[in-house]
């Protein structure tokens, strides 16, 4: 807070030297007296007085005081500080859209973390594929895939038949099953099992 108040304290010398309270070679009241016109310490003036010396407004001597030297480098220095307070409106405008940034960057990363997990757990569901001969004493000779019900009982899907070293893609429900055919089926560890299971007719309720 000192610190800006100083800053403060040079901008409002700075513009009384603009507005011509304050007129180039005219002497400036001392310290002690603008530290009593600002309602603050002799350190703060003497920090803002270094300021606008610094910005060549004023030239302070040793037993001068503090002199006005240049009204048009105190509008300089005025201006100088009009485009700070707007780079500080852009730095703050750059923190606030880089911290959205980083909190969209972490739902995205989070939702992206959920998309490859469910993506891993459909995969490991889903891309099991196996082929499951129709034998000679096969129970699901001359039945449909229907009568089968093999997607209620397994949640298997058959993909293909193969007969004859013929390839038939999604057969229909009522495609009839015979000896030698080939069924790929394509879902779960489990549900291989069970399709197993109905065409060597090992379920009682098929």
């Amino acid at each position: 807070m000192e610190q800006a108040r100083y800053q403060e304290i040079a901008l409002d010398l700075a513009h009384a030297v603009v507005m011509g309270e304050f007129h180039e070679g005219e002497k400036i009241h001392g310290r002690s007296t603008l530290a009593g016109r600002f309602n603050v310490s002799p350190e703060t003036i003497r920090r803002a007085i270094a300021i606008l010396q610094n910005a060549g407004v004023v030239m302070v001597n040793q037993g001068v005081g503090i002199t006005v030297t240049s009204k048009a480098l105190a509008e300089k220095f005025l201006k100088s500080f009009d485009q700070k307070g707007e780079l500080h409106v852009f730095q703050d405008e750059v923190k606030r859209l880089m911290e959205q940034r980083r909190e969209l960057d972490a739902k995205i990363e989070s939702h992206l973390e959920k998309v490859l997990t469910y993506t891993e757990r459909l995969m490991s569901r889903w891309l099991d594929v196996g082929e499951i001969e129709v034998s000679k004493h096969s129970a699901a000779i001359g039945k449909t895939l229907r009568e089968l019900k093999i997607r209620e009982h397994t949640g298997t899907t058959i993909v293909a038949i193969v007969r004859d070293g013929v390839e038939q893609f999604s057969p229909s429900p009522n495609f009839v099953l015979q000896e030698g055919d080939v069924l790929l089926a394509v879902g779960s560890n489990e549900g291989q099992q069970k399709l197993e299971g109905i065409i060597r007719g090992i379920l009682k309720n098929v």
